[in-house]
C-alpha cells in the first residue's frame, strides 16, 4: 500500500522533472510496514525532504521504477519479501540509489549482511534523531561524491581510446580522492609510484602498465563509501568496523567494474589486499591465483603504510620495511616481486 504523499496519481515525465527542478531536497521512500514508525520517520523527515512511503516490498520497487528516489530507508521486516531481499533486489536493479536499514531486530550478523549487500548505513529502533539526519545525510553526501567519480570515469573511459596517459589520468581522479581525504590521496600516488618502481623492472605491456598505474592509484577509491570516523581511527576499531572497512575493495570494484575502463583495474581494486598464502580479503585468493597487478599493487601499498604511519603505530625505516618485505615473501608477498622489490625500492 502507498501512503500519503505516494497516494497522489504519478505526474507525467515533465511534471516530474519541473518538480525536481523547483526542489532541490533529496528524495527518500520510506519502506516500513508498521504504521507507528512509519509515521515517525515521516514527521522527522519530511522538513528535509521530499517523502514517500511505502509499506511493503513490492510497492517499494514498482516506486523505485516511476520516481527519481536517491536514498530508502528500509525496515529489514517487511511481509512476502525480508528486507535484505529488497535491499539485493534494490541494489540489482537500482545500483546508484543509497539504502539506510532501520529496525527493530537487529544484530551483529544482520548489519554486516546488509552492508555488504550495499546499504549505506544500519541503524537500531529507538533511533535518535539527531543520529538518523546524520547517517542520512553522510548517505546522500556520498551519494554526490560517487555519482560525480561515475560522471568523471566516464569521462576518462571515453578518453581512453585516445590513449590519454596515465599521470593526466591521476591528475583528474586525484581532485576526486581529495574531496574524501587529503592523506588518502596522497598515499594513492605514492603507492602508484611504487608500483610503476617495480613495473620497470618487469617485463609488461604498454597496457599493463598503464592500468597499473591507474589501478594503484584508485586502489582505495571504495573507502569514499565508508564513514570517515572510523577511517581516521583504524587502530580502535570495533569488530565491526573492522569488518566493514574490509569491505572497500568489493565496493571499489564494483565502482569501476560497468566504466570503460581496462577490466585490469577492477581485478587490481578488488584484490590489491589478497594474500600470497590465501588469508587475505575479499576473495582468499592465493598464489599465483591473485592476479599478478594486483600483487605488485598489495605489495607497494603495505610498504607505504609501514613506512609512513604514526610512530605510535610502529612507522618503520625504509630498511626495516625493506627486511619485513622480504620476511614475508612467500606469505604476504609474491617472492619474486618480493626480492625485486627490496632490492630497487
Amino acid at each position: 500500500m502507498i501512503t500519503d504523499s505516494a497516494k497522489l496519481s504519478i505526474p507525467d515525465e515533465r511534471k516530474e522533472s519541473l518538480a525536481r527542478q523547483e526542489s532541490p531536497k533529496p528524495t527518500i521512500l520510506i519502506v516500513e510496514d508498521e504504521a507507528g514508525p512509519r509515521e515517525a520517520l515521516k514527521m522527522i523527515l519530511r522538513p528535509f525532504f521530499n517523502l514517500y512511503a511505502v509499506d511493503n516490498a513490492e510497492v517499494a520497487l514498482q516506486m523505485l521504477k516511476e520516481r527519481p528516489i536517491d536514498l530508502v530507508t528500509l525496515d529489514l521486516k517487511l511481509p512476502a519479501l525480508q528486507g535484505t531481499d529488497l535491499l539485493r533486489e534494490i541494489k540489482r536493479e537500482h545500483e546508484f540509489v543509497e539504502v539506510v536499514i532501520i529496525t527493530g531486530y537487529g544484530s551483529l550478523q544482520s548489519a554486516l549482511e546488509g552492508i555488504r549487500c550495499g546499504a549505506a548505513a544500519y541503524l537500531l529502533k529507538p533511533f535518535n534523531v539527531t543520529e538518523l539526519i546524520d547517517v542520512i545525510n553522510k548517505a546522500l553526501e556520498k551519494k554526490n561524491h560517487l555519482d560525480g567519480l561515475r560522471d568523471t570515469l566516464r569521462t576518462f573511459g571515453s578518453l581512453w581510446a585516445t590513449e590519454l596517459d596515465s599521470t593526466t589520468a591521476c591528475k583528474n581522479l586525484g581532485r576526486l580522492l581529495e574531496a574524501k581525504d587529503q592523506e588518502l590521496v596522497r598515499h594513492s600516488r605514492r603507492v602508484a609510484f611504487y608500483a610503476s618502481l617495480l613495473a620497470e623492472h618487469l617485463d609488461l605491456t604498454s597496457e599493463d602498465r598503464v592500468a597499473l598505474q591507474i589501478g594503484a592509484f584508485l586502489h582505495d577509491i571504495g573507502k569514499v563509501g565508508i564513514d570517515d570516523r572510523i577511517l581516521m581511527n583504524p587502530s580502535k576499531l570495533s569488530d565491526r568496523e573492522s569488518e566493514l572497512v574490509k569491505c572497500h575493495p568489493d565496493i571499489g570494484a564494483r565502482m569501476v567494474s560497468t566504466l570503460p575502463l581496462p577490466e585490469a583495474v577492477a581485478r587490481i581494486i578488488r584484490h590489491h589486499h589478497e594474500q600470497y598464502d590465501g588469508s587475505g580479503y575479499p576473495d582468499g585468493l592465493q598464489g599465483e591465483g591473485i592476479p599478478f597487478l594486483a600483487r605488485i599493487v598489495c605489495l607497494a601499498n603495505v610498504f607505504d603504510k609501514m613506512i609512513t604511519n604514526p610512530p605510535t603505530q610502529g612507522a618503520l625505516t625504509i630498511e626495516e620495511a625493506r627486511q619485513y618485505v622480504r620476511q614475508q615473501a612467500g606469505i604476504l608477498f609474491d617472492p619474486r616481486l618480493a626480492e625485486l622489490f627490496a632490492q630497487v625500492v
